[in-house]
């Protein structure tokens, strides 16, 4: 069974312009297909975001990292599709977060993550 992680900014900013009930139901939505099967619900993302997938939620894109490795998908922006702007907020929150790899090297723990902001 796979792991969730949300990283703080979805949380912290992206949360904030969605209303509550839509929230849960996002939350609910993505504990409940992402936990299952992240690649069976989502799409891959092309070219510029190749390695990102989104699982349609209504009028809301939830972007995610698929860690195969790590059995976990680690849920990056979350954002309601208007005008491709979900996309344009991903690339600035990609530029802010970087997510390492080879944790086993650097004696992390793993399903952790370095989300700060640069």
């Amino acid at each position: 069974m796979w792991q969730i992680k949300i990283h703080r900014l979805v949380v912290e900013e992206d949360f904030k312009k969605i209303p509550s009930f839509e929230q849960k139901q996002i939350l609910k939505t993505v504990q409940k297909k992402l936990l299952a099967d992240p690649e069976a619900y989502g799409k891959p993302l092309r070219g510029e975001f190749s390695g990102y997938w989104r699982l349609r939620i209504g009028d809301y894109r939830v972007v995610y990292k698929i860690l195969k490795d790590e059995v976990l998908v680690y849920v990056i922006k979350v954002g309601i599709r208007r005008d491709d702007r979900i996309y344009r907020e991903l690339l600035s929150r990609l530029k802010q977060i970087k997510i390492k790899k080879n944790r086993k090297k650097e004696n992390k723990v793993p399903g952790t993550f370095s989300g700060d902001r640069k």
